[in-house]
């Protein structure tokens, strides 16, 4: 037979050379004894306890309860229900050398796997089983179970915790191979729809299931192939849960469902914007200053015409041709114009410095101000090392490292894919005259090269001048500059608790992260949104939440994680993204958004609940983004509250009946840089003191509005507003100012103007 996926072996094998082994942590999935714990689960942990008696009470063999009555019940199953062969039948093989495994030798589990669309109550599941020995005795228990998912992927499942294992005996199997029902005493909730498991696991020459003559040409998106197994046995030394793979051939299984809550699309937290603008990079910024955040996506600027439309004017603004991957807003010159830095994520293309000319249009000015990203240390592949002579750009930010008032500009630059070499990072000071000098490798800044995928921009520490968080990938660690002033840095991420967690060799592959103060105590908080493979997950940085804590020290409060779901409340994504942070219901504490990359992976939406932890509710939110990538929020409708642009635009839908006050701010500078980026604000209402922070930049290239949204819960009315400034210099605006409304704050300005436009 045909076996798929043989690129998953070699991924197995490189996988040892990229990403390391683990030293000898072992875990070998077994198959739990029947009878899981009562209750309900919001991610498919919990469940009722097996039962052992029939519908009517009669006494059947085996643990679990026959008799499914599927009335009214949905059946979820694939295939044509017609057996065909098994895996004991089968004699190929998985590896190669030492690493050889016959699969009809080895134990494994088999796993069907099912998406549930909304809320449900599963009652049951059916399979067919194969296998039976001619004189097994009619008292042979038949295990199999209900399981949650395992990141997301469409073939990995929690194989440590069931939510139901049950048995039934070889006895009550039809000879000619018809199904075999397994009822829950009492059904399992799932409180949160997505990926559940009928699996089972067998030793050699135990039984197993059908499978029938389907054969999908690739399963890839994952959802192709909805079977998969496991050899929980298989590199146990090296690998989380042995080798699994996708099957494509579907596994004779049914899941009977009642689905309890069915949303509508426009029952959702969040609607699809019309006509909404598409790209995987996205950056929010009021290029033409008319109040109305106006959004590039990737290469394309689309202006917003006020109604809730945008309109494409990349080539009317002189951007047209420009190969760019994404870019940032900042007015590095000061004269009341957001000039345009676009990265390209390109061995061979440059990134571009776009001037405002304060009517509309950009000019190039990138020679003319020294922003020059040529390199002649990695070629990348090109023998002739003619072409790809540029730093990959994934990122980039500005910010004011000396306080003096004008933007200088981080640029994040990534690997080779070739053969995973690395780049150096670029700093550039602005030299006050539209001319930039690189600070590469000075000031307290690397010359070491690193995966860098972003670079995240934020007074960190409270002192008044700007930190910056460099997030990396492929297991590196991360960075973090701490200004020490004096135009001086010094790299601190180990020290602080910011590089990720190390395990041997290796750290995280931190793709994005987010500055946040996320229980609400007046400092900054980080997320940081990491891809963690399943099979490394015992020693992968998963996506964390780290707190700041008094001393200016970090600390992870997610793990360690017993199950999918950590202590923070995120679940298990295997390809974690990018994360936002915003207020999108206004209760006072910041919501969280992450995008997950590749095709199938839903993006997560959590309510904050203002401690450091969350809910997950993607199912009412109804962010419909898969393969997410960039995640900005801006309010570009003026309606009060924060819409969401992942991969498109998602309007704020929330009811106004939950949601709370808010306030908006715009701050501007002086003396601090026209756009006030890197400053602080900090609202205090109600008793409680909210921050946030004006972005140059975040952590995967993208860009939040410049204009703060506060969410001030039940608090009508602000008592005071002070804005620091980068270089520390700090403005207070005193109270009371009335909630529910925009209001603009100048450096040294006393006045508090009020309205949607300057």
């Amino acid at each position: 037979m045909k076996q798929i996926r043989r690129d998953w072996a070699l991924a197995v094998v490189v996988g040892v050379v990229l990403f390391g082994a683990c030293s000898d942590d072992t875990a070998t999935p077994a198959a739990s004894s029947a009878g899981g714990a009562g209750g309900t689960s919001s991610d498919g942990g919990g469940g009722a306890g097996a039962g052992g008696t029939g519908a009517g009470g009669a006494a059947v063999c085996g643990t679990a309860a026959s008799a499914l009555d599927t009335t009214g019940l949905t059946v979820l199953a694939y295939g044509d229900g017609t057996p065909a062969s098994n895996l004991r039948e089968q004699t190929f093989q998985i590896g190669t050398g030492a690493n050889t495994y016959v699969l009809n030798e080895e134990s494994l589990f088999e796993a069907a796997r099912f998406e549930l669309e909304h809320p449900a109550r599963i009652h049951g599941f059916e399979v067919m089983w194969a296998g039976l020995p001619d004189a097994a005795p009619p008292e042979l228990e038949l295990e199999a179970g209900l399981y949650g998912d395992f990141g997301y992927n469409g073939f990995d499942f929690w194989a440590k915790a069931p939510n139901w294992v049950g048995t039934r005996c070889a006895g009550d199997v039809d000879a000619k191979g018809g199904w075999l029902s397994y009822r829950f005493d009492a059904p399992i909730e799932v409180e949160h729809p997505g990926l559940v498991y009928v699996a089972h696991h067998a030793n050699p020459g135990e039984p197993v299931w059908w499978f029938d003559a389907s054969e999908p040409e690739s399963c890839e998106p994952f959802d192709a192939c909805p079977s998969a197994y496991n050899l929980p046995n298989a590199e146990a030394n090296t690998y989380f849960n042995g080798l699994s793979f996708p099957f494509q051939r579907d596994f004779l299984v049914r899941l009977y469902v009642e689905y309890t809550t069915e949303l509508t699309p426009a029952e959702r937290l969040f609607q699809p914007a019309k006509a909404s603008p598409e790209n995987a990079h996205v950056s929010w910024g009021d290029y033409d200053v008319d109040g109305f955040d106006d959004l590039l996506a990737g290469n394309t600027l689309h202006k917003n015409q006020g109604d809730g439309t945008f309109v494409d004017v990349t080539a009317a603004a002189g951007l047209a041709g420009i190969g760019a991957t994404g870019g940032v807003f900042g007015d590095y010159d000061n004269d009341g114009c957001p000039d345009l830095f676009l990265y390209t994520e390109s061995y061979s293309q440059r990134d571009y410095l776009m001037h405002s000319e304060c009517d509309g249009t950009f000019t190039d000015v990138t020679l003319a101000a020294g922003l020059d990203d040529t390199q002649s240390y990695n070629y990348c592949g090109d023998a002739t090392k003619l072409t790809n002579t540029h730093t990959p750009s994934a990122a980039a930010a500005w910010f004011d490292l000396e306080g003096d008032g004008f933007l200088d500009l981080y640029v994040a630059n990534f690997n080779c894919w070739v053969d995973y070499s690395y780049y150096a990072d670029t700093v550039f000071t602005n030299d006050k005259d539209g001319t930039f000098t690189s600070k590469t490798g000075t000031q307290g800044f690397k010359t070491i090269k690193t995966p860098s995928r972003g670079v995240a921009p934020a007074d960190a520490d409270g002192d008044g001048d700007i930190d910056l968080f460099i997030n990396n990938y492929v297991l590196a660690a991360n960075l973090f500059y701490r200004n020490d002033g004096g135009a001086m840095v010094s790299e601190q991420g180990k020290a602080l608790g910011l590089a990720g967690t190390k395990s041997g060799f290796y750290y995280g592959h931190t793709i994005g992260a987010a500055w946040g103060d996320l229980d609400n105590d007046a400092d900054l908080d980080l997320v940081a949104a990491n891809l963690a493979h399943p099979r490394f997950f015992h020693f992968s940085d998963k996506t964390q939440v780290l707190m700041q804590g008094p001393n200016g020290v970090f600390t992870d409060t997610t793990g360690p994680f017993e199950e999918p779901v950590s202590l923070a409340g995120l679940r298990y994504q295997e390809t974690h993204s990018v994360p936002l942070l915003a207020d999108f219901d206004q209760d006072g504490a910041l919501d969280l958004v992450i995008t997950a990359i590749y095709a199938g992976r839903p993006t997560d939406f959590y309510w904050g609940k203002g401690d450091g932890t969350f809910t997950l509710d993607a199912y009412h939110a109804g962010l419909t983004t898969e393969n997410g990538w960039g995640v900005a929020a801006a309010d570009y409708d003026h309606d009060g509250d924060m819409d969401i642009f992942a991969s498109s635009l998602f309007v704020n839908a929330v009811s106004p009946q939950k949601k709370g006050h808010f306030l908006q701010v715009r701050a501007r500078g002086t003396k601090a840089n026209r756009d006030a980026i890197g400053a602080t604000v900090k609202v205090k209402a109600g008793g409680i003191t909210r921050i946030r922070h004006v972005q140059g930049g975040t952590g995967k290239g993208g860009q939040d509005s410049l204009y703060l949204h506060f969410g001030l819960g039940s608090a009508a009315s602000v008592e005071e507003i002070r804005v620091v400034y980068p270089g520390g210099k700090e403005s207070v605006w005193p109270g009371p100012i009335a909630a529910d409304q925009r209001v603009w704050l100048t450096e040294d300005d006393p006045t508090v103007a009020t309205g949607w436009a300057p």
